[in-house]
């Protein structure tokens, strides 16, 4: 006991060793043995030999220019891992650049990527070719993160050439979206607004009072005038006087009637539309500019922003309701307009259709399936929305709730029924759907194919292996319902009553005459017909698991437990059911006829050698299985092993006359 406690001291000493030994085997560069102190750490470089070029660069950053990796990196051992001081690279990088920590607490509006804590999509951490260790130059740095596309249009900006620092900040600014300046001086830096060409331009308004991107797009245009996308018409005609006042006017810049009153002026025809029964409530309020603009933008019709985000900016409610990994497809495509009607509607939640017919505008085919046969109730009264969620959800099939516990929301009766001792596969699993379609079917219980191809569909390869000779009738028929419910049951393989009722239920003759008979087998008794049936099919007649003298045997083991195997047991022809009945008899041990009867329908030639050993003729011998066994012997004949010794030479006669 005490040698296995050392051993266990000394196995723990050695772990701690080893792990003390990883946990300093890196180390800076500049690192030096301490004498006579334990494990030496390794400098950093003897691992990381591929970073040795690459911190030749033009631009090499001053910790690693002084090989101090542990300035930003912790010790990380064996174990190859970031390991840095801060997860929050700004912490850990502001400890040196003060200068800039203390610009950007004071900065209105700061770089996305940094005001997430990020330094390094921009900057390399240790060299880079580039200055100020940018990873790449000029605007090919912002296209990393800045999408390419509303840069490249044909009309372009020029400072857009001259590179986005032109007019943007780079880390941050207190002007929005980091401009340089307020966006009115910083276009007034190359644009002269008291130029002819410019007031000509604009109409004569005075334009420098607005700001310049709520008709131009700063970076590149389809159009000659680096307009927005979505042109609003009157602007687009240069007829700023359908809208504004005149240059006369004090305030030229204002409108000649109030918001929803001006744009009726034109979309008279329009108005009429938006007078339905549920409307809108910034139309409806006349707060046409909540969602458009009056001059361009880049979304379609002039709003202000694009897709969902514009109805968010609103129906904040719904943000969360779409981070869904099961979104319906048109808000993804087209956005809330594919189903709603922006203004106004005859219908509920501003749908372009009633509830019953929104979803079949899209799903046509689905609207078919009304014409089946048999069809769900909450799809034949078009209740689309007692399972799914119109908008997304987080299930398959945007369900309202698991497609696991979705049938039993309703179907609360079956669920109970279902909680039986042997469930089916797919119902212990909750997945209806392996066998019900949910919508419609041309079969009853809305099953998604015929009940006799629905199980082969599973149990294909049972109705493969049998020959169709040898196949019980309900299998041959594919009738499986006469005797497994499909759900679940009490009883083994889901049976609806235990064996023998279930037989009975066809075998009518067999159950009656089996329960008024004196002398049963033991498995047709106990009711196991299984024991020696298949109950769907096998190579053999009757449907028995094997041929008959094996079969038995599988029971009757006793009868050849020595290695006799002389008698009728192994006889060629004929086998247990020569002589016995195999279910139930008149006769004990299920003899199919009484001594000697049973046995003279075989031995019934007195031939000179049986007359010899009987003495007397066949028919005058009362008891066969008085003198003979009736399987197994080591004696000639079947005989006894036992005999009285008169009878065992043969001499009849000492006893009888």
């Amino acid at each position: 006991m005490m040698r296995k406690c050392i051993i266990n001291k000394v196995f723990r000493l050695a772990l701690i060793l080893s792990i003390i030994s990883l946990i300093y085997s890196c180390a800076p560069e500049t690192s030096v043995r301490p004498e006579g102190k334990g494990f030496a750490p390794k400098p950093c470089f003897d691992c990381h030999t591929e970073k040795i070029s690459e911190y030749q660069k033009k631009h090499v950053h001053s910790p690693v220019v002084q090989r101090n990796c542990e300035a930003c990196h912790l010790r990380h051992g064996k174990i190859a891992v970031l390991s840095l001081k801060e997860k929050d690279e700004r912490r850990l990088c502001y400890p040196c650049h003060k200068q800039m920590a203390s610009d950007m607490d004071k900065t209105a509006n700061v770089h996305t990527a940094l005001n997430q804590g990020k330094c390094v999509p921009c900057h390399n951490p240790h060299a880079s070719d580039n200055e100020f260790l940018q990873k790449k130059t000029g605007n090919e740095q912002c296209f990393t993160c800045h999408k390419q596309d509303t840069f490249i249009r044909a009309t372009r900006h020029k400072p857009l050439a001259d590179g986005c620092l032109t007019c943007h900040s780079v880390h941050g600014s207190q002007f929005k979206n980091n401009l340089t300046k307020k966006e009115i001086e910083l276009c007034q830096s190359c644009h002269n607004f008291t130029a002819d060409n410019f007031k000509k331009a604009h109409k004569d308004y005075p334009v420098q009072k607005a700001d310049c991107t709520g008709c131009h797009t700063p970076h590149s245009s389809t159009n000659n005038k680096l307009l927005r996308e979505s042109i609003h018409a009157p602007l687009n005609s240069g007829q700023c006087s359908s809208c504004h006042k005149a240059l006369t006017d004090p305030n030229p810049l204002g409108v000649i009637a109030p918001d929803g009153e001006l744009c009726y002026k034109c979309h008279n025809k329009t108005e009429k539309g938006f007078r339905e029964a549920y409307r809108h409530k910034p139309m409806d309020e006349g707060k046409c500019q909540s969602c458009h603009s009056p001059h361009a933008t880049d979304y379609p019709k002039v709003t202000l922003m694009g897709k969902n985000v514009l109805c968010l900016s609103c129906h904040k409610d719904k943000k969360e309701m779409l981070k869904v990994t099961s979104l319906h497809e048109p808000i993804k495509d087209k956005g809330c307009t594919a189903c709603h009607s922006p203004h106004a509607s005859e219908y509920t939640f501003y749908l372009k259709a009633s509830e019953k017919q929104i979803c079949f505008t899209c799903h046509v085919k689905t609207e078919k399936e009304i014409s089946e046969k048999y069809t769900h109730e909450p799809f034949s009264k078009v209740e689309c929305k007692n399972c799914h969620e119109s908008h997304g959800s987080n299930f398959p099939g945007m369900m309202k709730i698991s497609p696991d516990d979705l049938c039993y929301t309703c179907h609360k009766k079956e669920e109970n029924e279902f909680f039986k001792t042997y469930i089916h596969t797919p119902v212990s699993k909750k997945k209806c759907l392996s066998c019900h379609k949910p919508h419609s079917s041309a079969y009853n219980n809305l099953l998604s194919n015929s009940p006799d191809q629905l199980c082969m569909s599973c149990h294909g390869n049972m109705f493969l292996e049998l020959k169709e000779e040898a196949i019980h009738k309900p299998f041959k028929e594919k009738a499986c319902g006469s005797c497994h419910n499909p759900h679940a049951g009490e009883y083994i393989a889901n049976t609806e009553i235990p064996m023998p009722g279930l037989c009975y239920e066809c075998h009518k003759k067999m159950g009656t005459e089996l329960n008024t008979s004196v002398n049963k087998h033991l498995p047709a008794e106990e009711g196991k017909c299984s024991v020696c049936h298949s109950p769907h099919g096998t190579k053999m007649w009757h449907l028995l698991l094997n041929r008959p003298k094996e079969l038995c045997l599988s029971c009757h083991e006793r009868i050849v437990t020595t290695t006799l195997r002389k008698g009728h047991i192994d006889m060629e022809k004929g086998d247990c059911i020569s002589c016995h009945i195999s279910h139930y008899s008149a006769s004990r041990y299920l003899l199919n006829a009484e001594d000697p009867r049973i046995c003279v329908k075989c031995h019934s030639e007195e031939t000179e050698t049986m007359l010899k050993g009987h003495i007397k003729p066949l028919a005058n011998i009362k008891h066969c299985l008085d003198c003979h066994v009736p399987h197994v012997t080591e004696k000639r004949g079947l005989l006894k092993n036992i005999k009285h010794s008169p009878f065992s030479k043969g001499d009849c006669s000492a006893c009888h006359e």
